[in-house]
């Protein structure tokens, strides 16, 4: 999938709306402080020298959760009531574009919250239309996860388990179903049309689909990811979607060149980083090299760190110039580069942040 147009030059900004700007006095950020703030990301002037010039906001889960982090979703219409309503959503949206910013929203694909509406009634009922859009087993199928994790629990209802590779918070989708590839859709379609975002950011794309003791990249992934990539080409085709694939480049270049728009890159992140610690780019060298080689700018995107992660004047000691030249690096690699919020003022902290 071709990058969008839009894409060439421009700079991507992550914003964790829960601790961004709060617009009530409640203590939690929220839509409408975002709204305020649009002119500091950008102002829609392009001779201005007072905001980051940044044209693109990635914004982590806005979607109804009962978590801080909102990676656990029940409502998947409706805008998290901690941060506004739709129509809320939809002015961010509309003020987003006035100023020339794209919008691109976290969606979380692989997983429900286990409070979700579906998933309680999948667990209490095993004749329920939405018991196949989980996976249920009497006994564990797998012993271990993809990285030594339990992922088969214990239902509090019967003698039986449930499958969720991050916790049992947070049961997986059975895209195996083909009700969860058609909601999946369904979802989509609403936030490009009915929301008016540009795209999305994808959480966890290697653990779509599970195949016997194959739990991380299987083949099934690859093909819901061809076909939801499809789908949203269909509806928008100027769409944009980029995946979380935290592996090195050789797993990275099995996901195209026919699935997402992009992915990040962690690797390069990880050697970025390490190189301007070190003050030696040969471990950058390693990491950007195969890229540069194997995949069209805009088809990735680098960074330096994301919510998942230490932040990188952390990392950096405190090092101003050290966090300067990572910025420079970073800005003037290939592709769509993204800043995590608060970067751009050297701000600490340690994850969770």
């Amino acid at each position: 999938s071709a990058a969008p147009a839009w894409t060439r030059g421009a700079t991507c900004y992550e914003v964790f709306v829960r601790s961004f700007k709060d617009s009530n006095g409640d203590g939690i950020g929220d839509l409408n402080g975002l709204i305020r703030k649009l002119d500091y990301i950008n102002d829609g002037n392009p001779s201005s020298k007072t905001d980051l010039g940044a044209s693109c906001i990635w914004l982590m889960p806005v979607a109804e959760s009962p978590s801080y982090h909102g990676y656990d979703v029940t409502n998947y219409y409706r805008v998290n009531p901690d941060y506004g309503t739709n129509a809320d959503f939809r002015r961010l949206v509309a003020a987003a574009h006035r100023r020339g910013i794209r919008v691109i929203v976290d969606m979380v694909l692989n997983h429900t919250s286990n409070r979700d509406p579906h998933f309680q009634a999948a667990l209490r009922d095993t004749a329920s239309p939405y018991r196949s859009w989980y996976r249920f087993a009497p006994k564990p199928l797998n012993a271990k996860g993809p990285w030594g994790e339990v992922v088969w629990h214990r239902s509090p209802v019967r003698d039986e388990y449930y499958y969720g590779v991050f916790s049992r918070e947070m049961p997986d989708l059975n895209y195996d179903t083909p009700a969860v590839r058609q909601e999946a859709n369904k979802i989509a379609r609403y936030w490009l049309d009915s929301m008016g975002v540009d795209g999305f950011r994808l959480d966890a794309v290697q653990y779509l689909v599970e195949e016997g003791n194959c739990l991380k990249d299987c083949a099934g992934t690859h093909a819901v990811l061809r076909g939801y990539a499809a789908y949203i080409h269909k509806i928008n085709p100027q769409g944009y979607t980029i995946g979380e694939v935290w592996d090195p480049v050789d797993t990275l270049l099995t996901y195209y060149p026919d699935q997402l728009t992009a992915y990040f890159t962690f690797d390069l992140a990880d050697s970025l980083r390490t190189a301007v610690s070190r003050g030696s780019p040969g471990g950058l060298f390693a990491a950007y090299l195969p890229l540069q080689a194997a995949l069209p700018s805009y088809r990735w995107s680098p960074l330096l760190s994301n919510h998942d992660g230490t932040r990188v004047m952390t990392v950096l000691g405190g090092n101003v110039a050290a966090a300067k030249q990572a910025a420079t690096l970073l800005l003037t690699l290939p592709g769509l580069p993204y800043i995590y919020y608060g970067e751009e003022i050297g701000m600490t902290g340690d994850k969770p942040d």
